[in-house]
């Protein structure tokens, strides 16, 4: 991810430029990068992987005359916006928002314009209405066509050749490519003597062709082929360059391709299948079936073993085809080339799948017992298969939208959500995912059109970037119906978490790559919930937060998880103390970047979107492993679990209910800290209960199961070894629904 823009060194958040121009000495020095739209702070030692480059900044602003005032009061924080109009010809609008004695409204105007940022200042007001200086800048990304063209029509003489052009170079600018088009032929047309904007047009129908390549290609690596393939195809290849004719054509080849390498490894398998005696054939038949079906470009990479050996002659036939089937349960590399084994891994595989979904203890027990006998029930084996798994549990009844592709409203006992799977979701591929929480008394629905796009009934889709990236959207319900504000407590936890769990288990969430995101409220909520279980998350996204309580004393637990911390400098919403959280983020130790938009207040941020997958999809911002070394704090019930270590009931003091935060005698939260070091050592060092439990399963290099392990707790050291049973492995893969990282042993102490 590319952060552009003027940089300054600054020792805190409080001081933006004025620390760079005093000079002072950068004890923790924080990089500021302003791009004239936002404020980026991020700490410049732990968050930049090359030396900054310098590039001049060539796009031109257009400026346009607004009534401006000759004074009036400074604009020091915003309240809560209730309603924008459409801007005029002018390049007005009006605005109405929360103030301390009544809705305010402000009228605003475009006094700057370039391909990044519209910069809005406030004009004179109606009377009644207070004088305001105040300089607010929106993503020119984020203005309508139908806006920007009336603006500029208002503006620019239509016989002054150059300032239409001046709109055509400004629209290329900003990558408004179909609106440059547009502009450049009625351009074109009031000036039929210009010959050589001819050319330019054919520029400009390059670039666009472009932006539909990079689009056909981000649909394929979302696992759209269709979709990326009718980009392709219907590709205007007449109205382009040779150069981009050959990509257009490679892109269409490689999809082919691959499609053809699927029917090619099946008939390939086949094949070898038929040489066979009867016996073995009847027993992988099945399996060889399913392969044929649901083999994809999603799933090729599991028969990549056979794909490099199905034409070794030093292997045998039998072994070959032992490849391809544990391939296909096992995944890439498992190596197996006995088919008695592979053939008894299906069976396996159903079983567990099964257990998965049982809600019946007695049969999940006789499971148990039948795996026993199964010569390909090893732990290794069941665990390399849980991630491959499909989906355990169906979606409820009437939970499925008749109207909207992927769309579940999901109503049980314990969890309500709504959840938007991407376009083409295959069960059989891992995708990323957002757990997006609702702004106070919002709806779960308004995240899933942030996040996914409104449903557009025309081309019968969302067509916003969760979407077009391929990530699953999540939104539960963690409110009560007139609740106005997060309250911290482990309810809401637990609504988040069971929503997420029951998600997971009903289709195909990637448990590496799940985000926590939320509003305003929900925001704050957001924050807590991944401060307090940071071993859940790939990352958390705040927009417009205002954190409290127990997130003031998380930051150890702030170290584990990734954050993208968005507001507004004018938030009148957000505490005072929340930029001293924000400078104890800028550190070496932490993975933040804080943004704040110029001249804004508490708002949803629609114009950052696109950055916020930017900072999703970068191969950073993944679950991290389990740390060998940790030490985090904890001081709610509820937030208990770490990792590969869970406390039991908290001791007295620590455990604080939220709800009485401001009632407790002393608030002072318990530190957890543990490590696992070489030879299977397992030391618990500080655990704030009288209980704790240990879940441990193979560290390469640091934890083998099929030695001894040594918990060092207490005064005294404890001995314990894993039996090999698979019970621990199945039970914690069907309770926390994290099938990448099911415990293999638990060890209760003391």
């Amino acid at each position: 991810m590319v952060l552009r823009g003027s940089k300054a060194e600054i020792a805190s958040l409080k001081e933006g430029f004025g620390a760079a121009a005093a000079n002072q000495v950068n004890v923790r020095p924080i990089w500021l990068i302003d791009d004239g739209l936002r404020r980026q702070y991020i700490h410049g030692k732990s968050m930049v992987i090359a030396p900054p480059v310098q590039q001049p900044n060539l796009a031109q602003s257009i400026e346009i005359w607004q009534p401006k005032p000759l004074g009036g009061k400074l604009v020091a924080g915003l309240g809560n916006i209730l309603a924008i109009s459409p801007f005029n010809e002018f390049g007005r609008r009006e605005l109405r928002m929360s103030g301390p004695k009544g809705p305010v409204h402000v009228i605003q105007g475009i006094r700057e314009i370039n391909p990044r940022y519209a910069r809005l200042i406030a004009l004179k007001p109606a009377q009644g209405q207070p004088t305001l200086l105040w300089d607010m800048r929106v993503a020119t990304s984020s203005l309508p066509s139908s806006s920007l063209n009336q603006v500029f029509a208002n503006r620019i003489d239509r016989t002054d050749l150059n300032g239409r052009l001046e709109v055509v170079r400004f629209y290329i600018a900003a990558g408004r490519f179909s609106d440059a088009k547009d502009a450049l032929k009625e351009t074109i047309r009031d000036f039929p003597e210009e010959e050589s904007l001819e050319k330019q047009l054919i520029g400009l129908t390059q670039r666009q062709a472009s932006q539909l390549l990079d689009e056909a290609e981000l649909r394929a690596e979302a696992g759209q082929y269709q979709l990326a393939k009718g980009i392709l195809k219907n590709f205007p290849t007449d109205d382009v360059g040779r150069i981009t004719r050959l990509k257009v054509q490679d892109a269409i080849a490689d999809l082919n391709q691959k499609e053809q390498d699927c029917k090619d490894l099946v008939v390939q398998l086949r094949k070898q299948v038929k040489q066979l005696p009867d016996g073995q054939a009847a027993k992988i038949a099945s399996i060889v079936d399913e392969i044929e079906k649901e083999l994809s470009a999603d799933t090729l990479v599991r028969l990549s073993d056979y794909t490099r050996l199905k034409d070794a002659e030093t292997i045998a036939i039998e072994d070959r085809v032992a490849l391809a089937i544990s391939g296909w349960l096992l995944g890439s590399g498992s190596g197996v080339q006995n088919l008695a084994i592979a053939a008894s891994l299906g069976q396996v595989r159903d079983l567990v799948a099964e257990y998965l979904s049982c809600v019946d203890a007695a049969r999940r027990e006789s499971i148990l017992v039948a795996l026993k006998n199964l010569e390909g029930a090893l732990p290794e084996y069941v665990d390399r298969m849980l991630p491959l798994l499909k989906p355990t549990l169906p979606w409820p009844d009437e939970s499925k939208s008749e109207e909207i592709e992927g769309y579940f409203r999901v109503e049980t006992e314990r969890a309500r959500y709504l959840v938007q799977l991407p376009p083409e979701y295959n069960p059989l591929r891992s995708y990323p995912c957002v757990v997006a929480l609702h702004a106070a008394g919002g709806d779960p629905k308004d995240q899933i059109d942030w996040w996914s796009g409104i449903y557009n009934s025309e081309s019968k889709a969302r067509l916003g970037h969760a979407a077009r990236n391929g990530f699953v959207v999540v939104a539960p319900l963690w409110s009560r119906d007139t609740q106005r504000t997060y309250e911290y407590t482990p309810a809401e936890h637990e609504r988040v978490l069971v929503a997420m769990r029951d998600a997971m288990r009903r289709c195909s969430i990637d448990s590496d790559r799940i985000f926590i995101a939320g509003h305003g409220e929900g925001a704050t909520a957001a924050w807590d919930i991944a401060l307090a279980h940071p071993d859940l998350w790939a990352g958390m996204i705040s927009i417009s937060a205002n954190p409290d309580k127990t997130i003031h004393h998380y930051e150890p637990n702030a170290r584990f998880v990734p954050m993208y911390l968005l507001m507004g400098e004018l938030d009148g919403n957000v505490d005072a103390g929340a930029s001293a959280i924000l400078d104890d983020y800028m550190s070496f130790h932490h993975d933040a970047l804080v943004i704040m938009y110029r001249g804004r207040g508490r708002e949803f941020f629609y114009d950052e979107i696109p950055r916020l997958f930017e900072w999703m999809k970068t191969k950073q911002h993944q679950r991290r492993p389990m740390p060998q070394e940790f030490e985090v704090n904890t001081m709610r019930r509820g937030d208990q679990f770490f990792w590969w270590l869970e406390l039991g009931e908290l001791k007295p003091g620590v455990d604080i209910n939220p709800i009485l935060w401001d009632q407790a005698s002393r608030i002072r939260s318990g530190t957890v800290a543990g490590s696992i070091g070489t030879g299977n050592q397992v030391r618990v060092s500080k655990a704030p209960s009288d209980r704790i439990r240990l879940g441990l399963r193979p560290m390469k290099g640091i934890i083998d199961m099929s030695q001894q392990i040594v918990v060092r707790y207490g005064t005294r050291p404890s001995y314990h070894d894993f039996d090999g049973d698979l019970k621990t492995m199945l039970e914690d893969a069907r309770r926390r629904a994290d099938r990448k990282r099911a415990f293999w042993m638990q060890i209760d102490l003391p």
